[in-house]
């Protein structure tokens, strides 16, 4: 229902909010989800922590698709070579030189046009969208005051995603429908929470009208002019929107174990519509890596100039920082109903990875981790096992309205969970210091006038956050479910307005998407039978039963109750 609204994600999502999340990699879209009525997939291998830059791409790719089913490629530049890599599961093998949606990683797409032009001087980044759309439509006044720059950092407090996106939408294809006049009314109708700028929030929403923007200005469709200005000329031909003669070399895109259905795009192009090979994406790379003097030119060099600060980090021309210690990695990641997509690059060593797989169920954590792991270690520590000194930190710090962080004793340790992750041990490194080596964790705490820990300061791969100490219940303590206690639950319910809630199970615990959105896991409230709730958002679900003890429909707990009768299989 168009009234419900969900909280900013930073999380391994899809397009819905494809960035790669360095700060908190591991959680919400990072778990496995699998269909109703199928089998369970086992949770998908993780890199060997001894793995880097130079190792083998097969093994990457392998661990980048895991035990799901579906295709993954990769492409590795490193030591002035390019290697490839395949993995498949239980289908066919992928063509060869095969294509994948990439998902939000087009936004560094536009990200460039926008660099291309503010270095020829054709645009500004203080250039306003009132001053470009010359009061056709006419917008608000907080609206029009948008700069290109809030636009390509996602600090111009548009939403993720215009109101009446879901009206008339496809859940299998949902960006297909929305065309430019939509896109310019959904302008003219938007209210801002404040003026801009704002703190970095992801908007899909920002780049479906930068894109736009850029193509109104140049007189011609996003699509072409990706073709003329970056691909053409690199020779990147494999990298295009509309797939044309080149479909049968699409790999085939899957969520879990079932085939779905490719995403195509309107208005949206510039935030998502991209497919390409792991080949065209080394060549986009490689040209990168060689700024001013490469065949991009200053573009490419302006390209990463950060411009803002964005979930603990800092965003160039779309493009993601992390840095600690004058060491910086530049990242994308993206997503789209069946694909999954991670990019880095490491311009101090000239290297770069680009991980393709053809199932959005894919952990892109599996590839990122361990490689940035590489580039930012952590120290040890000693074993955080005192269960009295440790019973202080225990509790939920949060960091933003989706971001939180969970610590508590768990099997004798102090162990942190992320939003969407799983506990995981924490080591002591000094007062109130502590560390998780194996995920690049540090976390370091500051006490309260009564000398209770009340600020988290947490930095991992060169992202930081401050997390405050909260009034929250910590979830995730059960243990994972049973198949025949989550079983009853498990079905379609829709709201009033036509949205679909789908839940499935997965590894145990309960997975929630609504309407295209992605999934979350839910988790049993202690003591409440039939209530579940999530930590990605401030909401919990609960479960109706007839008396015969059949699930009938389930109640969506935040901002009001709405309720949401199960449907027939």
């Amino acid at each position: 229902m168009e009234s419900f609204v969900w909280a900013h994600r930073v999380a391994w999502h899809a397009l819905a909010a494809g960035l790669v999340s360095a700060a908190l990699a591991g959680h919400a879209g990072a778990q496995a989800q699998q269909p109703a009525g199928t089998a369970t997939a086992p949770a998908a291998p993780v890199l060997p922590r001894s793995f880097d830059w130079s190792g083998p791409a097969d093994t990457l790719a392998a661990a980048a698709l895991g035990l799901l089913r579906g295709a993954a490629e990769v492409g590795v530049w490193h030591g002035g070579q390019a290697r490839f890599g395949a993995a498949h599961n239980r289908v066919a093998e992928a063509p060869a030189q095969a294509l994948f949606e990439v998902g939000s990683i087009s936004k560094v797409f536009t990200g460039l046009l926008l660099a291309q032009a503010v270095e020829r001087g054709d645009l500004a980044l203080d250039d306003t969208l009132g001053g470009l759309l010359n009061g056709s439509p006419a917008l608000p006044a907080p609206v029009a005051a948008i700069t290109l720059r809030q636009l390509v950092t996602h600090t111009s407090c548009l939403p993720r995603l215009p109101a009446d996106f879901r009206r008339d939408s496809d859940a299998a294809n949902p960006y297909l429908r929305y065309d430019r006049a939509r896109l310019w009314q959904a302008l003219a109708d938007a209210r801002l929470a404040q003026s801009p700028p704002c703190a970095g929030a992801y908007s899909n929403l920002g780049f479906a009208v930068l894109g736009e923007l850029l193509a109104q200005r140049h007189g011609k469709p996003w699509a072409e002019l990706v073709q003329e200005r970056i691909t053409g000329p690199l020779g990147m031909h494999d990298t295009v929107q509309s797939l044309g003669d080149k479909a049968p070399r699409l790999a085939v895109p899957h969520e879990g174990e079932m085939p779905v259905s490719v995403w195509d795009f309107d208005a949206f192009s510039g935030a998502g519509a991209l497919r390409s090979t792991a080949a065209d994406m080394l060549v986009f790379s490689r040209a990168l890596l060689a700024g001013a003097q490469g065949p991009l030119g200053p573009a490419a060099e302006r390209l990463f100039t950060p411009l803002a600060d964005h979930d603990g980090g800092q965003i160039g021309y779309a493009i993601m920082l992390r840095e600690r210690d004058g060491l910086r990695t530049w990242l994308h990641g993206g997503g789209t109903g069946g694909f999954r997509s991670v990019w880095l690059l490491a311009p101090d060593r000239g290297e770069a990875v680009i991980a393709l797989v053809a199932n959005a169920q894919a952990a892109q954590q599996d590839v990122m981790t361990p490689l940035l792991a590489q580039r930012y270690p952590v120290p040890p520590g000693q074993p955080a096992t005192d269960a009295a000194a440790l019973a202080p930190y225990e509790g939920v710090y949060r960091a933003s309205p989706a971001v939180a962080l969970s610590l508590a004793l768990v099997d004798g340790q102090l162990q942190l969970r992320p939003t969407g992750g799983v506990f995981e041990p924490l080591q002591v490194l000094g007062t109130d210091a502590f560390t998780q080596p194996t995920s690049g964790r540090q976390l370091r705490f500051e006490r309260d006038k009564e000398g209770r820990p009340a600020v988290l300061r947490y930095t991992r791969f060169g992202a930081r956050l401050t997390a405050l100490r909260v009034k929250e219940p910590v979830l995730g303590l059960a243990p994972p479910q049973s198949d025949e206690v989550l079983a009853p639950y498990l079905g379609r319910y829709r709201l009033r307005g036509g949205t679909v809630m789908d839940v499935q199970a997965t590894s145990g615990r309960l997975q929630v998407r609504l309407g295209s959105q992605p999934r979350y896991t839910v988790y049993p409230l202690p003591g409440q039978r039939d209530r579940f709730a999530y930590d990605a958002v401030r909401a919990e679900l609960e479960f109706e039963r007839y008396s015969s003890g059949e699930v009938r429909a389930v109640v969506l707990h935040q901002n009001g109750h709405f309720r949401a009768p199960r449907l027939e299989p």
